[in-house]
């Protein structure tokens, strides 16, 4: 039976990836905000798959930052995230983990019928948030 939800994990997980790639060729939003913003619209219209993989069944367990990077597929993310908002990796790494924190929050929210934000308000509250930690991040290293 364990194998079985193994198997469903990786099926949903597939899903899930897939609704990202769509929301990135169907929307008109900026690279950088492709994956918190499909995130929180993956709670919204996926609320069941998005329970089971991000909230009962999410194989994460951060006990420093550098724990949320074994998670696959972290890493390159924040690279790639890094590039987009030109910063280096280090700084990236930290944004990104931070905005993944305050995005999840925004996701579980959504998902559990709390938070009724729009695209857009959505969308203002990411990037100035995403803002705010450049900055911070800025401050704390000059």
């Amino acid at each position: 039976m364990e194998e079985l939800k193994k198997e469903f994990l990786l099926f949903a997980f597939a899903f899930y990836e897939k609704f990202v790639s769509i929301y990135e060729k169907d929307t008109d939003t900026e690279a950088y905000l492709v994956l918190p913003l499909s995130y929180l619209e993956f709670a919204k219209k996926e609320t069941f798959l998005f329970k089971l993989l991000f909230i009962n069944d999410m194989d994460l367990h951060i006990m420093q930052s550098g724990d949320f990077y074994q998670e696959v597929g972290n890493q390159k993310k924040a690279e790639k995230f890094s590039q987009m908002i030109g910063v280096s990796l280090e700084q990236g790494k930290e944004i990104f983990l931070d905005l993944f924190l305050y995005t999840h929050g925004m996701a579980v929210l959504v998902a559990t019928d709390k938070l009724f934000l729009d695209k857009d308000d959505q969308e203002k509250r990411i990037k100035c948030i995403l803002f705010a930690l450049k900055t911070q991040w800025e401050t704390r290293h000059e």
